[in-house]
Formats: structure tokens, C-alpha cells, sequence
């Protein structure tokens, strides 16, 4: 079974951990943190039984994580999100 995310603007693309390992990565954890915390929503998302999946779905198993884990990139990866949300409000694109 091919697991699939459904993004805010409603398109569909397969599941990735390694966009997982990159943005958590990017927000400052190391690249064993990063791996482990990939895999762990892998798992998840797999075990969920379903095909699809949001991507706020994967966010809020994501941030939760994040936090037990760094709280540096815990923050940034919130601050990062945020801005995102702000500037799709606001009519940028993602």
C-alpha cells in the first residue's frame, strides 16, 4: 500500500520521511534525532491503516515529538510553521 499526504491545497504526493528528516534537520536537530523522529512518524503513519494522510496530521505527531527531543528546533520548527500559515493568510503562495 502507497501512503499518501494531502497537502493544504489539496494535491496529493506519496509520503516521504526523508522531507521529514530534512525540515526537523533544518530546524536544528542532528541527523541521528532527525532519522529517529522520521522513522518514528513513518511508523505511525503506516500503522494508521489508511492510504492518506494530511499534512497537519503529520504535524501534529511531528511537533509533540519535537519538543521532547530539542527544544531549540521544537521553536523553530513552530516559528517556521507559523510564518507559513501567515503567508498563505495573506494570499503568498506555499
Amino acid at each position: 500500500m502507497v501512503l499518501r499526504v494531502i497537502k493544504r491545497d489539496g494535491s496529493l504526493e506519496d509520503f516521504e520521511k526523508g522531507k521529514i528528516e530534512r525540515v526537523t534537520k533544518a530546524a536544528g536537530l542532528s541527523q541521528q534525532q532527525a532519522k529517529y523522529l522520521a522513522e518514528k512518524i513513518e511508523k505511525w503513519a503506516k500503522s494508521t491503516g489508511r492510504n492518506k494522510i494530511t499534512t497537519l496530521q503529520i504535524r501534529d505527531k511531528v511537533v509533540p515529538q519535537l519538543k521532547k527531543l530539542n527544544k531549540f528546533a521544537y521553536n523553530a520548527f513552530v516559528w517556521y510553521q507559523k510564518t507559513k500559515e501567515d503567508g498563505l493568510n495573506s494570499g503568498e503562495s506555499e
